[in-house]
């Protein structure tokens, strides 16, 4: 019991769980030693009742979670999900995720409650800061974009496409001076000393868009440090039409004024006589074909009575508030954007010609929509993870009655649950390295002396939806060794392997190999219990094979997929010692 009491705390401790059991007949809540990881408090602190544990909650929330003390609460289901705040020692509120069920009587009423607390607050800052960072950027209408010295551009944004020209998977992966075609006033290996020595530069540089047209910006480099890797981060104005306006005259000086938005002048009866090349960019005429024309060139079908309306009010004294309306460029496409019409009065009062300045907002319109699906995918994705702990958390309560042995054997795949969600939302969600998540797990299971683990296979990057189920598999087969095989044992070690054989139309081979050494010798396999159907099953499409030899027992798992990134085909050996 001693033994189980400490791994069941390791592995709370691990998964940064609290634990808990509500017994409503007796009016009493038993917490784990993980409410003092969780919200700071000793479990003397708080008196073990449920009018207490109430208190802690905030009080936005707290109304809301009375539904739990329901007599019909969840009659359908009665495992629950739950995300909340609870109150910290130290005085905030720390954002839980509360998984649990609840037990009933042969009457149906509910008498005991028993599940787990998570703190997800850092997920849900960093979460919300990224969700911000992003909304930014993108946002933005000028250029951004991080580089990395060697490994070349490694994000770019729409302002950097629209300006640009070159699309973001044009841009990835490019030496962006050599992409650019910059004309820098600093050499490129003496701007990265610089960066290095006082972190920050500011200049004006040229660079050359797609099209061959020369682009000059005032460029802001910044140099950060991520996971031990220096990146520069470059946010860019484009000057370009400033630089060109300061030869102009006054009055294209001033309809050149504004950076991005199509600006331009037309007379009272609606002939353009300013164009700026904003408008330009905008709508594909250059300035000589643009000026003279009539400003119901622009005009999208069904619009003719709007704009005309609109000049009319103008030419009449008005200003017109910017309003979303669709206009047309030269090749034919509606742009969606928002315009605004003043006056242009003479010294003596009388109006003289009109000024019209148009924003493009489709890229805003075009976000809105990605923002959305976004969201969308955010939820899919929780909603997801929901439903692996469901089913976990139900199959291991039915193949499992005794509550130690249920604590443990739930904390664990809790563990590998939350490791495997750790590694992909570290990768962004492209994947998981196969061994990074192996060693993750599996070196949390090695107890007693000398070499215990050996690990060894290519570098493998497995696509998002495999990384939970290989976490899983490696969990149950730590835990079977722990119990049955080699780890039960002084001298038992493991061997885990695994290699990739060439591609095939469906895709490329995984062969993955669990062996051990020097464990107990058992005569057959239980294909009765969770673990049993988990391995074999969490994989669709994979031929498992699990057997004995003279050595000891052996996992093999073959598996066709297409996998992400590249796979370096140097072999590495790990050993991870007890």
């Amino acid at each position: 019991m001693r033994l189980v009491s400490e791994r069941l705390e390791r592995a709370e401790e691990a998964a940064g769980a609290l634990i808990y059991d509500w017994d409503k007949a007796a009016r009493t809540v038993w917490r784990s030693p993980g409410l003092t990881r969780v919200l700071g408090w000793q479990v003397s602190e708080i008196p073990p009742t449920m009018e207490e544990w109430s208190a802690l909650q905030h009080p936005a929330d707290r109304e809301r979670l009375k539904s739990v003390q329901d007599h019909d609460f969840l009659q359908a289901n009665d495992d629950y999900v739950m995300e909340y705040r609870l109150r910290h020692k130290a005085g905030h509120y720390v954002w839980v995720l509360d998984s649990g069920r609840a037990f009933r009587d042969a009457t149906g009423v509910i008498i005991r409650q028993t599940g787990v607390i998570i703190d997800i607050s850092a997920r849900k800052k960093v979460a919300d800061s990224l969700s911000r960072q992003t909304d930014l950027i993108e946002l933005s209408f000028e250029p951004i974009f991080v580089w990395h010295p060697e490994k070349g551009i490694v994000d770019w944004n729409r302002g950097a496409e629209q300006l640009y020209g070159f699309s973001r998977d044009e841009a990835l992966g490019k030496i962006s001076y050599k992409l650019l075609r910059t004309i820098h006033p600093v050499e490129p290996a003496d701007l990265m000393e610089l960066l290095k020595t006082v972190r920050s530069w500011t200049g004006e540089v040229q660079h050359q868009a797609k099209d061959g047209r020369q682009v000059c910006v005032e460029s802001r480099q910044q140099l950060i440090e991520t996971d031990g890797e220096i990146l520069i981060l470059e946010t860019n104005h484009d000057i370009t039409e400033r630089k060109r306006a300061e030869g102009d005259n006054a009055r294209m000086a001033a309809v050149a004024a504004a950076a991005h938005d199509a600006l331009f002048g037309v007379t009272l009866d609606g002939r353009i006589e300013a164009w700026n090349p904003a408008a330009e960019r905008l709508f594909g005429y250059t300035a000589a074909e643009a000026i003279g024309q009539h400003i119901r060139i622009l005009a999208a079908p069904g619009e003719h009575d709007e704009q005309k309306n609109s000049l009319r009010r103008a030419g009449a004294g008005e200003a017109i508030a910017p309003y979303q309306t669709r206009r047309l460029r030269k090749d034919g496409s509606a742009v969606e954007v928002s315009v605004s019409l003043g006056p242009v009065k003479a010294p003596d009062g009388s109006i003289m010609a009109i000024s019209v300045a148009m924003h493009d907002i489709s890229d805003r319109k075009e976000w809105e929509a990605r923002q959305r699906l976004m969201t969308r995918e955010l939820a899919h994705r929780v909603k997801n993870s929901f439903a692996i702990l469901q089913a976990i958390l139900r199959s291991t309560l039915k193949t499992t009655p005794n509550p130690d042995d249920f604590a443990v054997k739930f904390s664990g795949r809790l563990h590998s649950l939350a490791a495997a969600q750790d590694i992909l939302t570290a990768n962004d969600w492209k994947g998981a390295e196969l061994g990074a998540l192996a060693r993750h797990l599996l070196s949390l299971y090695i107890a007693g002396e000398g070499e215990r683990l050996v690990i060894s296979g290519p570098e493998v990057n497995l696509p998002a939806e495999y990384a939970v189920p290989f976490g899983l598999i490696f969990n149950e087969l730590a835990t079977n060794a722990l119990k049955y095989g080699a780890l039960s044992v002084p001298n038992g070690r493991i061997e885990l392997s695994w290699q990739v054989d060439g591609k095939t139309n469906a895709g490329s081979v995984l062969s993955v190999t669990w062996r051990e050494h020097g464990g107990p010798k058992i005569a057959s396999l239980d294909e009765r219990g969770f673990g049993s159907a988990l391995i074999e099953k969490s994989l669709a499409g994979a031929k498992v094979e699990r057997r004995f030899d003279e050595n000891g027992f052996i996992c093999t798992i073959e598996l066709t997929l297409k996998l992400t990134g590249r796979i370096r085909r140097k072999r590495r050996l790990a050993i991870v010692q007890s």
